[in-house]
């Protein structure tokens, strides 16, 4: 089990081993009064360190005290959100919630949940299908896939997607989403796909900034394409701009940011008994997501702490960070072209 992993997992586990031999021995020297040398040599532990473990006058080092410390804040977290947080996000709701403490690296967290077994919890859902439609009336993409945006209400981009429980009926969710902070400007919940429910959502948008006049993309389903749709858009100042046929890539950040919503529901609150607890889960976990999970492009602050800031005049520059993966896929596909290219003309 320990071949072939990182030392500091090997360290964890092993740590996390001795826990429980110990207290193993522990449980049955107490309840059947075996003898704890005899346990000992079985477990192949030191008779010694077992007695330092639960020796109460026994001094704990600073980092003993820090690791407690740390320790007891990331089962709050994991106890708060069902182990919603993986290593990575655990890291930064820890530094985000114990600022006295000094900079908590990656690798102490990831020991001391192995230690304790917290781990993050990954839900599956069931992926929609979708119904294609005559588009009435289509726009430009004019977004580009240029998804940085430099300060609020510059770009946003929307979506609608279902979320299901089961025996439950299924709720719509429209988001419009801002691409500077990652923040829902509006979003809206419904027992119908229809045009009413993008409405509550650009509506409850538009309330919060009615001064706004950003770039707004979307895909091409019907309740955008509609030409009363596109003149409310128009006599807002905004520019509308629509993903190409079957490139749902063109609106990542929303697709992207639908799953998240989706995955963090079903850990949150798993098992809602009827559509209005269906539909208040949702609420709850977009306010989660706005107020408590932190995002590594916004060096662990969370969205709605980033839009505060933003709103005080101090905007951050948090460009996304590049996918060399992505790149180098597309410079072998251009490489692979120029090759086709030379041979045809030789």
């Amino acid at each position: 089990m320990l071949a072939g992993q990182p030392k500091y997992r090997q360290a964890a586990i092993k740590k996390r081993w001795k826990i429980e031999t110990y207290q193993l021995i522990h449980d049955c020297h107490q309840k059947y009064n075996w003898k704890i040398d005899l346990m000992c040599r079985w477990a192949k532990i030191a008779r010694s360190a077992y007695y330092k473990y639960f020796d109460p006058q026994r001094q704990s080092s600073q980092r003993d005290e820090r690791d407690k410390r740390i320790e007891a804040k990331i089962i709050e977290i994991a106890q708060s959100n069902n182990s919603l947080f993986g290593t990575e996000k655990m890291t930064m709701a820890v530094n985000r919630q114990m600022p006295d403490e000094k900079p908590v690296y990656h690798k102490t967290v990831y020991r001391l949940m192995r230690i304790n077994g917290i781990s993050s919890q990954k839900p599956r859902y069931q992926k929609p299908k979708f119904k294609h439609t005559t588009p009435e009336k289509t726009a430009e993409n004019k977004l580009k896939r240029n998804f940085n945006a430099s300060k609020p209400n510059e770009k946003w981009c929307t979506d609608i997607t279902e979320i299901t429980a089961p025996n439950l009926p299924k709720a719509y969710l429209c988001t419009i989403f801002d691409l500077y902070d990652r923040y829902p400007v509006g979003y809206a919940i419904s027992k119908r796909n229809d045009t009413a429910l993008v409405q509550s959502a650009y509506k409850q948008a538009i309330k919060a900034y009615p001064n706004a006049h950003p770039l707004f993309h979307s895909d091409r389903g019907f309740q955008f394409t509609r030409a009363p749709f596109q003149n409310q858009l128009e006599k807002q100042g905004m520019i509308q701009s629509m993903s190409r046929v079957g490139c749902c890539i063109d609106n990542g950040p929303m697709e992207g940011w639908q799953g998240i919503i989706k995955e963090m529901r079903v850990v949150l609150h798993s098992q809602p008994a009827s559509y209005d607890e269906l539909n208040a889960s949702i609420c709850k976990t977009i306010d989660y997501y706005i107020n408590e999970d932190p995002q590594k492009r916004f060096n662990g602050l969370t969205a709605g702490e980033m839009r505060r800031e933003a709103l005080k005049d101090n905007i951050k520059s948090c460009p996304i960070a590049p996918n060399h993966r992505i790149e180098r896929y597309w410079q072998k596909i251009h490489e692979k072209k120029i090759k086709e290219a030379k041979k045809i003309l030789s």
